[in-house]
């Protein structure tokens, strides 16, 4: 198998608890309707409200530290696509992570043209 994935995060409108679950929700609903057309691909939408959140769903805090500066509430969407089974990506995605301030951290493999700010 070949799988490309791509990991998110935002701090963009989770206020407190209660908005970033509505938030982690909206995005997930959405995947879930995405993911049924597209068998290629697969995902997580984790809240993080408490420090301890990163060990319990196993995320980095540094490497989502440049979009959250160590600040919470924030999500973290994963993303990983079977590219044996299909095609890498959707706009539909993109203008839904667009929408709510998901912002691209990294890529694994990182073998793509350099992320913006990256050198």
């Amino acid at each position: 198998m070949n799988f490309r994935s791509y990991i998110y995060a935002t701090t963009t409108g989770c206020a407190d608890r209660e908005a970033t679950l509505a938030i982690m929700n909206a995005i997930a609903d959405r995947l879930e309707v995405i993911a049924a057309r597209n068998p290629a691909l697969g995902w997580q939408v984790i809240p993080l409200v408490e420090a301890e959140d990163f060990d319990d769903f196993d995320v980095d805090a540094q490497l989502l530290a440049p979009v959250t500066g160590g600040r919470l509430p924030a999500l973290n969407v994963n993303l990983s696509f079977d590219i044996d089974r299909g095609v890498d990506g959707d706009p539909e995605i993109d203008a839904l992570l667009a929408a709510h301030g998901m912002v691209l951290l990294t890529r694994i493999p990182a073998d793509d043209p350099p992320l913006a700010g990256e050198a």
